[in-house]
């Protein structure tokens, strides 16, 4: 997903009695954002039980986007409000190739092991820069070599990000995230999920 470079995910525990109060300060963070450059949308998953974790998930269209409404006013104020009904946060960010290995049904996972990341990055790649250059080839055969390569980075990049990448994270899921994916998927089904997107 495009979106996942600018991904803020928030997970807390609400302290006894403060649930309601909770819910209602988590939909007003939401109901801010909302107003705020480069919004796409956020997620609330609710806990089993009142004791367990909320999870906020927050999307922007960039990370300059993301930070802009982390350093806001607006958003001190409702962290400041959060911090008084809960337990310390855990907070995660996405940025960069990191991005590549996001995935929507695991919102709150690390990311998995730099070598794992780069054998799989390898993957994506070789066809890609196998075929590509070939398939250009006849556009760019009278072109300068830096001009050339400019061409299939410009076209290379997008369709690792958008299209090749999200399809090879899902066919190494289990290898990437091992373990995390039976969870993720047991939490799906003990989780009500409600999206808030305006």
């Amino acid at each position: 997903m495009p979106t996942q470079a600018g991904v803020i995910a928030i997970a807390r525990r609400v302290r006894p009695g403060c649930e309601a109060d909770f819910e209602a300060a988590i939909r007003g963070v939401s109901l801010a954002a909302s107003t705020f450059p480069g919004y796409v949308g956020s997620e609330v998953f609710y806990p089993p039980t009142r004791r367990g974790e909320w999870q906020l998930i927050l999307r922007f269209d960039t990370p300059a986007h993301r930070q802009e409404w982390e350093n806001s006013p607006i958003c001190q104020g409702w962290i400041a409000r959060a911090d008084a009904l809960t337990e310390p946060p855990q907070v995660s960010r996405v940025n960069g190739l990191e991005a590549w290995f996001a995935l929507p049904e695991l919102p709150y996972t690390a990311p998995p092991p730099q070598w794992k990341t780069m054998v799989v990055s390898a993957v994506g790649l070789y066809p890609i820069i196998l075929v590509l250059p070939t398939l250009l080839r006849p556009a760019t055969n009278g072109l300068p070599i830096w001009l050339a390569t400019l061409v299939n980075i410009s076209i290379m990049m997008p369709l690792m990000t958008w299209m090749i990448m999200p399809q090879v994270t899902r066919l190494f899921k289990p290898w990437l995230y091992p373990g995390t994916t039976n969870q993720a998927l047991r939490n799906n089904k003990k989780y009500e999920k409600s999206d808030v997107a305006p």
